[in-house]
């Protein structure tokens, strides 16, 4: 029989609780720096750019620094907002990403890193970004999960994504996003500025982070998927030299979306 887990989407609360260490256990500083290098290229610096679930403003804040462009920012979370305030000013604002509080036809350019495996309604986004984008205007957007790493750890933790996701609800990438823009009238126009990364891991430190919730929080585990986690770090802790960190590698890169002129 299988088992069907219920989609799960993740709240401004949980992201309020993660806040303090959201960067760190992200890669911090330099990975933002990093997507903003991705994104950059990519933008119109002589027009502003809307951060739609812009988080704590770490990758914001490294596009305004590249070319001084302006960029504002939306999010859920009050705590992350809290910590984007202090790196963006006042241009930042509650709201959903599936409402946003901006006019239609007002946004000539827009981006997203990391929004959709929380789970937001894609309908509803894609929706959203059709109608504030001025015709001609585009909507970036950086998938979380990239290119799966398939070492021995990713195989372990792929296994418990799809496990603890079945239906997709999560899964951030193009054969999941394209269609529903394209329901909404936005053209997908392919993948840019592919980036080839490196980080170290061992399986004993993948264990913790998925004993405190898959991701350090930012995709909580319900009660009912708990035994899923305890296999998935069981089996993480039978392999070979658990304690010896893996050099794993991932590939980032950019979807490009636009709306027709």
């Amino acid at each position: 029989m299988t088992e069907a887990i219920r989609p799960y989407r993740t709240g401004p609360a949980e992201f309020d609780g993660i806040a303090p260490g959201y960067d760190e256990s992200r890669g911090g500083a330099a990975r933002a720096d990093g997507f903003a290098e991705q994104l950059s290229p990519l933008l119109d610096p002589a027009l502003p750019v809307l951060d739609i679930g812009v988080g704590t403003g770490i990758v914001a804040a490294a596009l305004t620094r590249r070319d001084r462009r302006t960029v504002f920012g939306v999010d859920l979370s009050p705590g992350m907002l809290a910590l984007a305030r202090g790196r963006l000013g006042p241009r930042v604002a509650v709201g959903d990403a599936g409402r946003l509080p901006v006019r239609t036809a007002s946004v000539p350019q827009a981006v997203s890193t990391w929004l959709f495996h929380a789970g937001p309604d894609r309908t509803a986004v894609f929706r959203e970004v059709a109608r504030v984008l001025r015709p001609g205007g585009r909507y970036l957007v950086i998938p979380v999960r990239g290119r799966r790493p398939v070492d021995d750890i990713g195989r372990v933790v792929n296994a418990l994504e799809d496990r603890l996701d079945p239906a997709g609800a999560r899964q951030d990438g193009p054969e999941a996003l394209a269609p529903v823009a394209a329901a909404h009238g936005l053209v997908y126009e392919g993948t840019a500025s592919e980036r080839r990364t490196t980080f170290e891991v061992s399986p004993r430190h993948m264990a913790r982070s998925l004993s405190g919730g898959l991701f350090t929080g930012a995709w909580p585990v319900g009660r009912e998927d708990t035994r899923f986690v305890d296999e998935a770090r069981e089996r993480l802790l039978a392999l070979p030299e658990p304690d010896r960190p893996r050099v794993r590698e991932m590939t980032d890169f950019v979807m490009v979306f636009s709306r027709a002129a």
